[in-house]
């Protein structure tokens, strides 16, 4: 298992790359989409809160099985979570 440490600076990496693409395309975009941009702002910090929260406290730390298991999902909400996030940025208007 990777460290937990790095794990973190990853998820604090996409979202501060998503963060930019957001205000990137605020920039350029010829309508007034601030609102917009800052209420996904808010929500993909949001996002990227709750899941280093549960980074930081893995159930079932005495079992090896239960932490793989715990992982695995983790990483499936993480990346469901980014897609749909993906999907908001390029539909932001």
């Amino acid at each position: 298992m990777a460290s937990i440490r790095k794990l973190k600076k990853t998820m604090h990496f996409i979202a501060s790359e998503l963060i930019t693409d957001v205000f990137f395309k605020s920039l350029i975009s010829e309508n007034d989409i601030e609102v917009n941009a800052d209420k996904l702002v808010m929500e993909i910090a949001e996002f990227t809160a709750e899941h280093v929260r549960r980074v930081n406290h893995v159930g079932g730390a005495k079992n090896p099985k239960e932490v793989k298991k715990y992982f695995k999902k983790l990483y499936a909400d993480w990346n469901k979570g980014v897609e749909k996030l993906i999907d908001k940025i390029e539909k932001l208007k």
